[in-house]
């Protein structure tokens, strides 16, 4: 029997080891606004919300975070107007650097929220599928993707619906990878951010 998705991840941790530089790039603006006295501020829209709780709960207390709550669970993400419910609860230093979770990057209210971040003079990170996004026509009336706000941005590789295995026998796309990719460069992130703030006291 043939361990299909094994084969396919397999070849997914190659092309994420590419975006090394960009993961250390991440790791490196986060413990710089860290050390200013900023925190790291996590939002994620529907699909991968489950990892963006899962890696803020991770997070050692050497690294100050915020989880961004969605009115709703989410639900009406892809109504304008929408991202100003959740830019009505933000609690917000100068200092604050954003990390912001998205397979398609498209729905309207993590435009709005990518739009007032910037709007604001903030460092946006985001990890979404590139080649996804660009393929797909906005749901904001902006014309605009999460992708071209962003001062970084890291490429989960996400497909599709996040299906990456077809059966041609009855034509069904199965097996997501967008959680498991997304949780691999965020790790990454995270020990290369540890490694740059424990650099940076030793240091002073």
């Amino acid at each position: 029997m043939s361990l299909r998705y094994f084969d396919y991840y397999h070849q997914l941790e190659k092309r994420l080891r590419i975006e090394e530089p960009l993961m250390l790039r991440a790791g490196s603006l986060i413990a710089h606004q860290i050390s200013l006295g900023g925190k790291l501020q996590i939002f994620a829209s529907r699909k991968l919300s489950g990892v963006a709780f899962e890696f803020q709960e991770q997070l050692p207390t050497i690294i100050p975070s915020g989880l961004i709550k969605k009115p709703a669970n989410g639900i009406y993400e892809k109504l304008e107007g929408t991202g100003q419910a959740i830019i009505k609860e933000l609690s917000v230093e100068r200092e604050d650097i954003f990390l912001l979770l998205s397979n398609e990057g498209r729905e309207a209210s993590i435009v709005e929220l990518a739009q007032w971040i910037k709007a604001k003079g903030h460092l946006l990170i985001i990890v979404t599928g590139f080649d996804l996004s660009r393929s797909m026509k906005p749901q904001h009336s902006s014309g605009l993707r999460l992708f071209e706000f962003a001062d970084l941005v890291l490429d989960n590789q996400a497909k599709m619906n996040d299906a990456v295995l077809f059966l041609p026998d009855v034509e069904l796309s199965i097996c997501g990878s967008s959680s498991i990719a997304t949780m691999l460069l965020l790790q990454q992130i995270l020990y290369f951010t540890v490694e740059q703030l424990l650099h940076q006291s030793k240091n002073k």
